[in-house]
Parts: C-alpha cells; sequence; structure tokens
C-alpha cells in the first residue's frame, strides 16, 4: 500500500504540475487520463496464478496535447504503473513551415514502424501485442528517443505515397551479452563499452489508396538498423511489410484486415578466451501475424487473428490463434473487451511438445478527457 501511495502521489503532482503550467501559458493543453483495468486467466504450467483469475489495475497513462502555435504541435503520454511514473512520450511535431512541405518531429516516442508500433495498448482491440513483434528494438514497445523527417511523394491518381525517416539515439537496440568464464572476458573490465553511444536509423514508404468514398487500402515497407554491442560491432536489422484494408459495408459498419510480415537479422555477440576476440552469432529469424477485425453498429466489434514466427532465441517456431470482442459506450468514452488466445509453443528437437497456453483477458478502457478508448 505505501507504494501504492507513492505512485499516485507522484502522479498527482504530475497532473497538477503540467495542469498550472497550461493555465500559465497562452493556450491550455488536451489532458486526458485513460484507465486500464483488467482480469485475465490462463492455464499455463509454472505460473503461479495459473488456473485463477487475476485482477490488475493495468497502466494509467496521462496525455497532454496540444497547438504551440500555427505551425506545431506538443505531445506528452506519461504512464503511471507498477513500475512507476515514467514518461512514455514526449515530443513536438511542426506540421507546416518547412520547404517542400516537410514535416518534423522530435524528442521520445513510438517508432512509426510498421501499423501496429506506433499505437498505443489502449487503442488495440486485442489486449497483448504479437509475438513476432518482440523482433523490434526495445522492450514492450519500439520506443525511442531521435528525430523523425517526413515528405509526400508524388503518386499517380488517387494514391498517395509517404516517405518517413528517423535517427534514433539508439539505446533500445542494445542486448546485454551474458559473461564467460574466460578470465580475460572484457565484460569483467569495460563492460562492453554499453554507455557509448551509437545512432539506429529508420525508414519507411508507405502508400495509401483510396476505395470508394470512404474505404481504403495501405501499404507499407520498413526497416530499422542498430548496434546492440558496442565493443563486439554486433548489428540488429529488421525489414518489415505490412497492409491494412478498411472497408466500409455500410454507413455504421466496416471491415478491417491488417497483417504484417518481419524478418529479424541479428548479431549475438560472445567472447573466445583462447583467441581474445569477440565473437559474432548471426541469427535469422522471420514471423507476421494476420487480424480481421469486424465493427458493426458503431459500437460493436468482433474479430480473430493469427501469428507465426519463429523464436527469437530458441529454434522453434510459435504459433498462436485468437478472437476478440468489444463493445464502446457513451461516445467511446468507456470499452468493454475481451479476447481470447490459443498460444502453441513450438518444440525443440528432441524435446517433448509443450502444452498450448490459453489466456482469457477482459478489460475496461475509460477515458476521462478528449483522449477516448476508442476503437481501431
Amino acid at each position: 500500500m505505501p507504494r501504492v501511495a507513492q505512485l499516485l502521489g507522484a502522479g498527482a503532482a504530475t497532473m497538477l504540475w503540467l495542469a498550472s503550467v497550461a493555465t500559465a501559458g497562452v493556450t491550455n493543453p488536451n489532458i486526458s487520463v485513460i484507465g486500464q483495468p483488467f482480469t485475465r486467466w490462463t492455464d499455463q504450467a509454472g505460473d503461479p496464478s495459473a488456473q485463477r483469475a487475476i485482477l490488475d489495475v493495468g497502466e494509467t497513462e496521462f496525455v497532454y496535447d496540444d497547438y504551440l502555435n500555427p505551425y506545431g504541435k506538443g505531445f506528452f503520454t506519461v504512464s503511471l504503473s507498477g513500475d512507476g511514473v515514467t514518461l512514455e512520450e514526449g515530443y513536438f511535431s511542426l506540421l507546416r513551415g518547412l520547404p517542400l512541405g516537410l514535416t518534423l518531429k522530435g524528442g521520445k516516442y513510438r517508432v512509426g514502424f510498421g501499423k501496429l508500433n506506433p499505437m498505443h495498448p489502449h487503442a488495440l482491440p486485442f489486449a497483448e501485442r504479437f509475438g513476432v513483434m518482440s523482433y523490434l528494438p526495445g522492450s514492450g514497445a519500439f520506443n525511442e528517443t531521435g528525430v523523425d523527417l517526413t515528405a509526400r511523394l508524388p503518386a499517380p491518381g488517387d494514391w498517395s505515397i509517404t516517405a518517413y525517416g528517423d535517427v534514433l539515439q539508439g539505446d533500445s537496440f542494445r542486448i546485454a551479452r551474458s559473461p564467460s568464464l574466460a578470465p580475460n572476458d572484457p565484460l569483467l573490465d569495460s563492460g562492453d563499452r554499453a554507455q557509448e553511444p551509437r545512432p539506429g536509423v529508420v525508414g519507411r514508404l508507405a502508400a495509401f489508396g483510396q476505395i470508394g468514398d470512404r474505404s481504403g487500402i495501405e501499404i507499407g515497407l520498413s526497416a530499422t538498423h542498430g548496434t546492440n554491442n558496442v565493443a563486439a560491432a554486433a548489428r540488429t536489422t529488421v525489414f518489415g511489410g505490412d497492409a491494412k484494408l478498411k472497408l466500409w459495408t455500410s454507413a455504421n459498419a466496416y471491415l478491417l484486415v491488417q497483417g504484417e510480415l518481419l524478418h529479424q537479422r541479428r548479431d549475438d555477440a560472445g567472447w573466445d578466451g583462447a583467441a581474445a576476440a569477440y565473437t559474432l552469432t548471426t541469427i535469422n529469424k522471420t514471423g507476421g501475424y494476420l487480424f480481421a477485425d469486424y465493427n458493426f453498429r458503431t459500437r460493436y466489434n468482433l474479430g480473430a487473428s493469427y501469428e507465426r514466427f519463429g523464436d527469437s532465441y530458441m529454434d522453434v517456431t510459435n504459433q498462436a490463434v485468437g478472437a476478440y470482442a468489444g463493445l464502446a459506450l457513451l461516445e467511446e468514452t468507456t470499452a468493454f473487451r475481451v479476447d481470447v488466445v490459443h498460444a502453441m509453443p513450438g518444440t525443440p528437437a528432441g524435446a517433448v511438445s509443450p502444452d498450448a497456453v490459453n489466456t482469457v483477458t477482459a478489460r475496461v478502457i475509460y477515458s476521462m478527457g478528449p483522449h477516448k478508448a476508442h476503437q481501431f
């Protein structure tokens, strides 16, 4: 309880400070608080809560954004969870005024790789991100400090093509190396120079095409590259392709189909004590996901998903199928979502096949402010 009280106190203090800044400035930002409590049941072997439902307050997000002037906007997301109070995102965007119609974003943000990574969990129709997204750097999401430059490119007909380029601090690429037993392992002395900065880069090309008056399709290609171990010069590269189709079937209903295919090429660093040199083992993994989400009567949605991907650290292929449903109330200030996932872990060579894992999650997402628990 003291820990919870400290977290709530810190969150309230943050809110009051930002509110005081807003009232003192020339504008008052849009301020929202988004709650995401959930209950979950799983039959995963080894989980202390297996076969028993748990209740969790989940993550609470404080969102602040507004125009700074006619040319730019500011955006902040402060996260309150069991890990403490963290700045999830904080960046500015220059939307106009730059030459050639360029736009500029700088700060800490969820990197625009593919379609799923930039989205916050409360905006998704399912509770957990797909396992294949672990190919991207970072834990939980590819979230970095950097600068993004965006340009609109000439396109034929009704198509719109946008190019994105990011230069990142690169810290999310770091992978801690396990120490060897060699007495000359530099990890015991220099720590593989983990504190030295090495930039990362991201590029994305996306094309959007209109279908009729309201429907559309978007196709994108993304790539990112960075250093995961400075001393060993080990790199991580991820390529991705994505497609999203939103097809309106009536005035109040649409079908959304989305998928991504990712390929990770990663150098794993090691140390050869006899040669007194670093070693590199190159790992290649490929996987993807596909889901369909049908929204009807404005407030309801039903969907299903499938994913298949090579495990990042084991020579196995994992699969999972899921189904979910949702209901949004009162102009989407409150949403109820339930999803069921049947995960099928891969089997290492010569090992006994592990049992499938079933997980049921029910979430309530509620928002106080203009940033709603909107449907995907």
